[in-house]
């Protein structure tokens, strides 16, 4: 629209981590003792930045109390079953953003990462999970575990989204990467 090139992140579903403010909803941070504290009056900027990339948020998904764990755990919200088995523990703290990534529920999941909270669940769902360097993205409006170590990341299918979704989050351009010209070398597969 408007002479625009869309970004290649425009209409694409995201989860967001339920310690991350959205406008309108309590932010819980997966604990029963916030589940009656106001409404977030806006969204953090990590969400702001997803949605002005074009991404789309479908839902605020379930994580361990205060991103306390690695495990996924939650006794007050329920915890979300590993879809490879649903007996067993999917990873966290951001464990309901990567169940909804392996049930093709959003293509991309919102988390942080203090100690693995990206990556424990991406590697238990079987996904790809991001941490960035510290206060890469701006971490207002989210809820800390600590302040000088938590990394707001994202969790997707590939490498290539993480990037992408990494992209946005720390308010870069974002662009699909090209292929390179093969085009008079020679390869070789030994």
């Amino acid at each position: 629209a408007a002479g625009r090139v869309a970004s290649p992140l425009a209409g694409i579903p995201v989860s967001v981590k339920a310690l991350f403010d959205v406008a309108g909803q309590v932010t819980t941070a997966g604990s029963a003792l916030l589940r009656t504290v106001a409404p977030a009056r806006a969204d953090a900027e990590a969400v702001r930045r997803l949605r002005e990339a074009g991404m789309v948020v479908v839902g605020i998904t379930n994580m361990t109390e205060f991103a306390y764990s690695g495990l996924g755990l939650n006794p007050h919200y329920g915890t979300p079953g590993n879809p490879a088995d649903r007996r067993r523990i999917p990873g966290g703290s951001s464990s309901g953003a990567a169940v909804s990534v392996a049930d093709g529920m959003a293509a991309a999941g919102l988390g942080t990462d203090t100690g693995g909270s990206c990556r424990i669940p991406a590697a238990f769902c079987g996904l790809t999970g991001f941490k960035p360097t510290a206060r890469r993205v701006p971490q207002d409006g989210t809820f800390p575990l600590s302040k000088s170590l938590d990394s707001i990341g994202p969790i997707a299918r590939t490498v290539e989204c993480c990037a992408l979704v990494d992209a946005a989050l720390a308010g870069e351009p974002v662009s699909t990467p090209s292929a390179a010209d093969l085009a008079g070398r020679r390869l070789a597969v030994l």
